[in-house]
């Protein structure tokens, strides 16, 4: 009889009456298990994007629904020998992707903040956290230390796609995600100590601080040293086959991980965290290929962990503990939370509306929830009485975290007035020489980066100072990479009016960019009305762009600036650009306002003191020749008069 036949039929006879009216049976086949959390981890990840919901509350309440304490078909108990080893592997995935994705200009920015948030901001949680947990159950200090350790631990993979769908300024995106990718390495290994007082018995305040230490600096040495060893391993075109790049990757980070870890326990987390941001610093080409592939990987194992975590709880231990875990959900989001923020932005340029929304944003994610399982595992094989009780408390904190921080982020950036990129932010896609040309244009008073398949041009702007990345625009993933969902305008202008109105349209419903920019082809602009007006889009330049022609004309070097003021007395002073005659061989750039550029689009109506900056060819210009008129029988009306 198959292994699982005899096993199987004792537990059909020992069915549920529930389960009988059902007609379902516990899984016990291990493969069966793994099949379904997959399964419900990507169609909860499918469905939130539909409702605008956080993944992790369809994960947690699918994994409950579908394990022991629901229907049974999430049998956790049949892969308990191998969810350790998930659970570590799969975080070391998840820190290293946070590494590569890390935005290390910005970090350099707010370093001094973020810096506080992730070092002073763990051990005020733990202390504090843990006297309220020890005042109000009588829980030994240990573990009631250990308790607030392992909620100080943040959540990159909760607090991003908040970030994301709420498009907060420029300073709270790069604090909240830099503290986020940070704070659960620094966590992790402060939970570790405590969790090694408590197994020893032996709680000595002063041993607390050498071992965190030690263990950080284990970390960030191993780290750089297999961040180099990564690098040099893509740089010199070690495997040829560039399909095994990124599995090669995978593996040395599991290796890298390992080694930290034996060296100094849960040092690894540091240490994968460390080789990422050292990989994703080099200017290599396979980086967007390991970004796409780390970043799937991560989103499938994070999704996968929380379903068979959820499944793994103990409802009733979960009910039980729910108000003492509300009291301290509110002492942490009311009191604890403001007192870490108060503390790390003393001295920063953060205004009070900006403190008060990083006081309120701390959700926990997937490695305080994976953490808290495998500690609970621990202390239970070592006879360690208030696993479960940990458990249950840091559980109900993520998921009322999760559901709190998902529903006031876009109001209360509304109501504090941060919400928004840099509305003067420019993404420019494609355009190549001329697109280079007007970035440059605009950058005096601007923000600008770049997206485009020219290698030429790509590698000139990154010598130069911008921020540029090589890939196309139609795929999310380099828009993700641009860090789109920071920009404020995008302009679209490669040489295809169908490819513009698509990123145009991405760029919108992906990303939520407030202004699109496309240039368009002649005709295209009647052909493609009702997909303009839908993106409420403006066509750039206020006139047919042919892309090949402007750019060939750039690279030959055909193509001078000239500038151009609206005088007082100028007719073209209330025209607007569209209805303006465009002289043949001008290509207007910006337009120069009270100081501040703006982009020329059909619908912008001169004033005095505008000045035009233009490219043209000179040979096209006949003498005398003025680049822009007003409107023709504007004109023949002013010759009437």
């Amino acid at each position: 009889m198959p292994a699982g036949g005899l096993l199987g039929s004792l537990q059909l006879r020992e069915k549920t009456h529930f389960q009988q009216n059902l007609c379902i049976q516990p899984l016990m086949d291990p493969t069966a298990t793994f099949v379904i959390a997959v399964l419900l981890a990507v169609s909860a990840q499918v469905l939130a994007g539909h409702l605008r919901l956080p993944a992790i509350v369809l994960w947690l309440s699918g994994g409950m629904l579908l394990g022991p304490s629901g229907l049974h078909l999430l049998n956790v108990a049949a892969i308990q020998p191998a969810m350790l080893t998930l659970i570590e592997l799969g975080l070391a995935v998840i820190l290293f992707e946070g590494g590569l994705n890390l935005n290390l200009r910005a970090l350099r920015k707010q370093g001094w903040v973020v810096g506080r948030l992730v070092t002073l901001g763990p051990l005020i949680t733990m202390l504090l956290g843990g006297a309220l947990l020890k005042l109000g159950s009588g829980l030994p200090w240990d573990i009631s230390l250990l308790f607030g350790a392992l909620v100080a631990v943040g959540g990159p993979t909760v607090i991003i796609p908040i970030v994301r769908q709420t498009r907060l300024d420029r300073k709270l995106r790069h604090i909240l995600t830099g503290e986020a990718m940070l704070i659960d390495a620094v966590g992790a290994m402060l939970a570790i100590v405590m969790l090694q007082i408590v197994i020893s018995g032996d709680f000595k305040a002063d041993s607390i601080f050498p071992e965190l230490l030690g263990k950080f600096l284990v970390g960030i040495v191993c780290g750089w040293l297999g961040g180099r060893l990564l690098t040099l391993m893509l740089e010199k075109n070690w495997l040829k086959d560039t399909d095994l790049r990124p599995t090669a990757t995978l593996a040395l980070v599991w290796a890298l991980f390992y080694a930290s870890n034996q060296i100094s326990e849960q040092a690894g987390l540091m240490a994968v965290l460390v080789a990422g941001a050292v990989l994703q610093s080099k200017n290599l080409p396979d980086i967007q290929r390991l970004r796409h592939f780390k970043g799937n990987l991560s989103t499938l194992l994070v999704g996968m962990l929380f379903v068979l975590l959820a499944a793994g709880l103990n409802l009733s231990i979960l009910m039980q503990y729910l108000p003492q875990g509300m009291l301290l959900f509110l002492a942490l989001v009311l009191l604890i939370r403001p007192l870490v923020v108060t503390s790390s932005a003393l001295g920063s340029d953060l205004s009070r509306d900006q403190r008060k929304y990083l006081a309120m944003m701390a959700p926990r994610g997937v490695v305080a929830a994976a953490i808290t399982a495998l500690f609970s595992v621990i202390l239970t094989r070592e006879g360690i009485p208030g696993g479960e009780v940990l458990e249950a408390l840091v559980y109900i904190i993520i998921i009322l975290s999760v559901l709190l921080y998902g529903l006031i982020a876009e109001p209360l950036s509304r109501y504090l007035h941060v919400e928004g990129a840099d509305e003067r932010s420019v993404l420019i896609v494609g355009g190549g020489q001329i697109g280079a040309e007007l970035g440059r244009a605009l950058s005096d008073d601007r923000e600008v980066r770049f997206l485009d398949l020219n290698a030429e041009v790509i590698s000139h702007l990154q010598r130069s100072g911008f921020e540029a990345v090589r890939g196309n625009a139609l795929d999310p993933m380099y828009m993700e990479i641009v860090h789109a969902e920071e920009i404020g305008v995008v302009v679209a202008m490669t040489g295809s009016s169908d490819h513009n109105l698509l990123i145009a349209q991405l760029a919108r419903d992906d990303f939520h960019i407030p202004e699109a920019y496309v240039a368009l082809q002649q005709g295209d602009e009647i052909k493609q009305k009702r997909l303009i007006r839908r993106l409420q889009a403006r066509r750039l330049f206020a006139k047919p762009y042919t892309a090949t022609y402007w750019n060939d004309q750039a690279y030959r070097r055909r193509l001078i600036y000239e500038t151009m003021a609206i005088e007082k007395d100028s007719p073209l002073i209330g025209v607007s650009l569209g209805d303006a005659r465009i002289a043949h061989g001008v290509q207007p750039m910006v337009v120069i306002r009270d100081g501040q550029t703006h982009l020329p689009h059909d619908d912008f109506v001169f004033a005095e003191g505008d000045e035009i900056k233009v490219l043209l060819r000179p040979d096209r210009m006949q003498e005398s020749q003025k680049m822009l008129l007003p409107p023709a029988h504007a004109e023949t009306a002013e010759e009437a008069a």
